[in-house]
């Protein structure tokens, strides 16, 4: 991968269903080109789990990040064992046994109850829980989801709950082919995709374990001085390399706390970006990590889709745990 597959990558992470002609033109190429770097990168097997989902914010969920260092002998029976829960989303595994769990809650009330269960499952004794913040304006790119959120949400029809069961498997399926398999206008489909998108209520993800001979990913952890300004830190530092320091995330419980992705082929470039975050004034610490693989789940959001036309839906109040 050059540095402009990278770029090809993060727009099409943001929204895989971006037209070519868009595509080209934020990267400055023709549409030719665009169209056989996303060939190849296709054969090679990274676009091969994006897929489509319902926001978070639409159905009121709570996101929280719980990672740690397992004690287990045997990770597949824990990546296993963290399956049993409706709750658990996706589950990246780093050297040392360093386990990152993404859980997906209802509401609030059932964080305690979920911590302990990943505390128990993973095997991990001492552990870190933060609950994420989307709505800070640090990451150009919103490519783990997380629009902001809105006060009210229209309601989604039966035929959108149809387009998202159908592109569940594959964000990418082609228009006609929806409109084929649910049985409505290619013109109907795309305008339900883009006022979903528009609205908030559709959201893509994709996990971050690249295929063999692709990028390395590392995840770094990086605390700040108490008085350091974190949104304004963390979009200093993201400027220190924008096509291979992916993102930064901040939590509304862990003050001073970010955590975000490096991806590159050449170590070098990995030292050389940890190295110029550990010499910003307002870094404490950075701990990188080297992401070894992940696992992906179908969570209680996953599930809905088929049965999502009798959901009720509510207008409500910003979600808590979130800024």
């Amino acid at each position: 991968m050059d540095d402009t597959d990278r770029k090809l990558v993060l727009l099409l992470y943001e929204d895989p269903r971006t037209p070519l002609r868009e595509l080209a033109k934020g990267l400055g190429i023709s549409r030719q080109a665009v169209n056989r770097r996303m060939q190849n990168l296709t054969k090679a097997g990274l676009f091969k789990s994006l897929r489509a989902e319902i926001s978070m914010f639409y159905l009121d969920g709570v996101l929280v990040w719980i990672w740690g260092r397992s004690k287990a002998a045997m990770l597949d029976k824990v990546l296993n064992n963290l399956g049993e829960s409706e709750f658990t989303a996706r589950v990246t595994v780093a050297g040392g046994n360093e386990l990152f769990v993404w859980g997906y809650l209802r509401k609030i009330p059932e964080l305690s109850g979920y911590v302990e269960f990943v505390r128990h499952a993973a095997e991990m004794p001492e552990l870190t829980v933060g609950l994420p913040c989307f709505c800070d304006g640090i990451n150009p790119i919103s490519f783990d989801g997380g629009h902001p959120p809105k006060e009210r949400y229209r309601k989604l029809s039966p035929l959108d709950f149809k387009i998202i069961a159908a592109l569940q498997g594959n964000a990418r399926m082609p228009i006609p082919e929806i409109a084929g398999s649910i049985g409505a206008s290619a013109k109907t489909i795309r305008h339900h995709i883009e006022a979903m998108r528009r609205e908030g209520s559709l959201d893509y993800s994709a996990p971050w374990d690249s295929p063999p001979g692709e990028d390395m990913i590392t995840m770094i952890y990086v605390t700040l001085r108490r008085s350091a300004d974190t949104v304004g830190s963390a979009r200093r530092l993201l400027q220190i390399d924008p096509i291979h320091f992916m993102y930064l995330r901040q939590f509304s419980n862990l003050p001073g706390v970010l955590v975000g992705l490096i991806t590159s082929n050449r170590m070098i470039e990995i030292r050389k970006i940890l190295r110029e975050i550990k010499q910003d004034e307002d870094v404490l610490s950075v701990t990188p990590n080297l992401i070894y693989s992940e696992r992906v789940y179908d969570a209680w959001d996953y599930r809905l889709v088929p049965t999502s036309s009798e959901l009720s839906h509510r207008p409500r109040k910003r979600p808590q745990g979130r800024k």
